[in-house]
C-alpha cells in the first residue's frame, strides 16, 4: 500500500470519536438481548420477522464482513468522492426505512445459540476497534475495495461508521422484536 503510506495518520481525536462510537454501539447492542433465554431468543414475532438470535447473527455476520474488508487491502479513495459521515451518523442507526439484508447477512442457523452468537460478535467488534487503534492512515483518504451493498464505495472512515450505527439499528430491532413477544 505505498500509495497511502504517504497520507497523514488519521488524528486522535477522529480515532477517539470512533472508538467511542463503537463502544457505545457495542454495549447498546449486548444489552439489548440481556435476559433473553435461549428458547426466546428463537421466537419470532410474526410470520417472516426474525428473531433475536437471526438479527444477532445477521450482525455478526455482516461486522466480520466488513471487518475483512477493513484488514484487506484498500485504495486511495478519489478526488472529490463524497464525504458522507454525517449522513452516516444520523441515519444509519435508524429503523425508520426497512432494509433488506444481502444474501451472505441473511440468518442461516451460523450459531447453536444466542451465547455462541454475542461470542463471535464480540471478537468480530474487538477486530474493529483493534483495527482503529492500530490504523497508521488517514482513513478518510482511504476505501474499501468492495462497495458497501446499500452506499457503494465508501471510505474506511465511513465504513467504521457504518458498523457502529448498524449495531445501533440492530439494538433497536431487537427491542422491537422483545416488545412484539411481550405484547403478541
Amino acid at each position: 500500500m505505498s500509495a497511502l503510506s504517504n497520507s497523514v495518520p488519521t488524528s486522535q481525536a477522529d480515532k477517539q470519536m470512533l472508538l467511542e462510537l463503537l463502544r457505545e454501539s457495542r454495549e447498546r447492542f449486548l444489552s439489548s438481548f440481556v435476559g433473553v433465554s435461549d428458547e426466546q431468543s428463537r421466537k419470532r414475532p410474526a410470520e417472516g420477522c426474525w428473531s433475536v438470535l437471526d438479527t444477532v447473527e445477521h450482525l455478526t455476520a455482516a461486522e466480520t464482513v466488513m471487518l475483512r474488508l477493513l484488514q484487506s487491502d484498500r485504495r486511495p479513495r478519489a478526488a472529490g468522492a463524497p464525504n458522507r459521515e454525517q449522513g452516516f451518523l444520523e441515519r444509519m442507526g435508524s429503523r425508520a426505512r426497512k432494509v433488506e439484508s444481502p444474501e451472505g447477512g441473511r440468518p442461516k442457523g451460523r450459531f447453536p445459540n444466542l451465547e455462541a452468537a454475542a461470542k463471535q460478535f464480540e471478537t468480530a467488534r474487538a477486530g474493529v476497534v483493534r483495527f482503529v487503534e492500530e490504523a497508521n492512515e488517514d482513513l478518510r483518504a482511504t476505501e474499501v475495495t468492495h462497495p458497501h451493498p446499500l452506499v457503494g464505495d465508501v471510505s474506511a472512515y465511513e465504513m467504521v461508521i457504518i458498523i457502529a450505527k448498524h449495531a445501533e439499528r440492530h439494538a433497536l430491532q431487537i427491542e422491537e422484536i422483545r416488545k412484539n413477544l411481550v405484547n403478541g
